[in-house]
């Protein structure tokens, strides 16, 4: 039997939020403010999220980072002391997800990068119609990313695992906030990282002509 090799993926992307050095290390405005329990979280979905991109990168799916790098002049300032900002190491992404040749790296100057980064364009013009959501935090920047998003028409797919905010309950806030105003099919939209690498791989078997 034939078999066309077109792939079945839609044209995807993962998105990356807040990983960086600021968000997750001691020394960091945002990683101090949530003391050792909460760097012990946001160092804990590293593993994961490295092992998601592995897998994005071998099944061409793209890798968009977006990440605090402030400005004195920005307006989210007046609610959060200076965090992450631009051209210091602590707006850098963390060493242990490196951007790799191909991804996208957009530096964001409040919590959605749908407010002020080309993010919109530059999904568009790849055909990318559905997103895979990470990173920190669930229940703030991936939460006001979330609604951008939805409300721009893509298809969104939360990574439970690759996920994470100050505290638990926080994190299970934001994913409960996800399902009562943006999913419209739980099952389909809520995946582990092991879930969806096993999803890929067989969406890219194969079609029988």
């Amino acid at each position: 039997m034939s078999v066309n090799p077109t792939s079945r993926v839609p044209r995807s992307a993962v998105i990356v939020i807040d990983l960086a050095n600021d968000f997750v290390h001691a020394g960091g405005t945002i990683a101090d403010a949530g003391g050792p329990a909460y760097q012990q979280r946001a160092k804990g979905i590293i593993p994961k999220l490295a092992k998601l991109l592995a897998g994005a990168r071998d099944n061409d799916i793209l890798v968009v980072y977006t990440t605090d790098a402030h400005t004195p002049a920005d307006d989210e300032l007046r609610k959060w002391p200076p965090h992450a900002m631009a051209g210091t190491p602590q707006a850098s992404i963390v060493a242990e997800l490196a951007p790799h040749p191909g991804d996208v790296v957009l530096p964001k100057r409040t919590y959605s990068p749908f407010v002020s980064t080309e993010i919109d364009r530059i999904l568009r013009e790849r055909g990318i119609t559905r997103l895979y959501i990470t990173g920190l935090h669930t229940d703030c920047c991936a939460r006001h990313t979330s609604g951008d998003a939805f409300q721009r028409g893509y298809d969104l797919v939360w990574v439970t695992d690759a996920l994470d905010a100050f505290t638990e309950d926080a994190h299970r806030s934001g994913l409960e906030y996800f399902k009562a105003w943006y999913a419209t099919d739980e099952k389909a939209q809520f995946k582990t990282v092991d879930q969806l690498l096993k999803e890929w791989q067989r969406e890219r078997a194969p079609v029988p002509a």
